[in-house]
């Protein structure tokens, strides 16, 4: 089989690192033209080691995997040189390497001339211009590019015009609908829940400032026994449980954890929120929580609606108030129970229809067979 190379430049798990490590697992056991190996960060494995349902997909491929141990806290040239370094020692020149995230785009010369780069980002507004300039460079030097966003894959191919047919449109993120499936029906808790890092794209912070003023509407309604659930962690964790520390969130229901097992919780819930910056497409996350049965309580903003469609999904401004959330709660609590079981069984639907494993699988099968081996 031909190698190749998953290429992963982080410390902990996000949604691509979850989207690509689940791909790696899912094509070592469904495929048998290439053979997938993953090289990664020490910090990243432990992570993956802590997260149950995870690492029962990438342990009886334990030995496949290359951990290197280099710093984050290096500056970003002398970590790609290292990080290249590493990739050099332990990967023959002629096999396919996929640099998730990043691209050794410092590095004279790259030695691999088999390369893929995945550019993740949902909108090349949530970097500034250096981010976005990087992004460009790493277009520029890969062999193959695989962009996820129709928009920023659109704008790529209008500026690398001359190698259009190299730059190639995901389909979508995917998620397992085995293990994020609802509870058995009328066990649905009013459960609303945030599933994601905890940073400023996604409006976390903003999300959760507005829940005093929520929790009081829900009140003055007469909603009773509901919950916000806050799954994940990001740089912005410290700031949260600060805030969660005021006077004003005093005995509200409001929690927030690790997110290790958010397919039992998922199951359970109600809500999904999705209130991303510019743009919602595609959130593994939001997937997710489609997928277990959940109504998507997202901001209406890029290609979001590719995701969450108007059939089953409730949406609220980019700059969204406290008004906007509890209007679209009330909204979806008033829905009697066949109402509620109709969009939750359209929202799992779509994501069963659309954001297969399967689908992905051979959109990258395919883009591996596009170098002469």
């Amino acid at each position: 089989m031909k190698p190749v190379h998953y290429i992963i430049p982080t410390a902990a798990i996000g949604g691509a690192e979850k989207r690509f490590i689940e791909l790696w697992a899912y094509l070592r056991e469904n495929q048998d033209q290439f053979n997938l190996k993953l090289v990664i960060s020490a910090a990243l494995l432990q992570a993956i080691r802590a997260n149950e349902t995870l690492y029962k997909l990438v342990s009886p491929h334990e030995a496949h995997i290359s951990v290197y141990d280099i710093s984050f806290d290096e500056p970003v040239i002398s970590f790609q040189k290292k990080l290249y370094r590493f990739v050099c020692e332990h990967v023959p020149k002629n096999d396919i390497v996929h640099f998730i995230l990043s691209f050794p785009t410092y590095i004279f010369p790259v030695r691999h001339m088999k390369s893929v780069y995945s550019l993740t980002e949902s909108s090349l507004g949530n970097v500034n211009i250096k981010g976005r300039l990087l992004y460009l460079l790493n277009i520029f030097r890969t062999c193959q590019a695989d962009i996820i966003d129709p928009v920023v894959y659109r704008k790529l191919c209008r500026y690398f015009f001359y190698k259009k047919n190299r730059i190639h449109f995901t389909p979508g993120s995917f998620t397992d609908t085995s293990i994020f499936k609802p509870v058995m029906e009328g066990n649905k808790e009013n459960w609303f829940v945030f599933l994601g890092r905890f940073f400023y794209v996604k409006q976390s912070v903003r999300l959760l400032e507005t829940l005093p003023q929520v929790c009081q509407k829900l009140h003055d309604a007469g909603i009773v026994g509901y919950k916000f659930i806050f799954l994940g962690y990001g740089q912005q964790e410290t700031d949260m449980k600060q805030i969660l520390q005021k006077e004003a969130f005093r005995n509200l229901p409001v929690e927030m954890r690790m997110a290790h097992d958010p397919e039992t919780i998922l199951a359970k819930s109600k809500v999904i929120f999705s209130v991303q910056l510019r743009n919602n497409y595609p959130s593994k996350s939001l997937l997710e929580g489609m997928s277990a049965g959940n109504i998507p309580l997202v901001t209406d903003v890029g290609t979001t609606r590719l995701m969450a469609a108007p059939e089953f999904a409730y949406y609220v401004p980019e700059q969204f108030t406290a008004d906007d959330i509890a209007g679209g709660l009330l909204s979806i609590l008033a829905l009697d129970n066949m109402q509620l079981r109709q969009k939750m069984e359209a929202a799992r639907t779509f994501v069963e229809k659309n954001y297969s494993i399967r689908a992905s699988a051979a959109y990258y099968i395919s883009l591996y067979s596009k170098f002469d081996c």
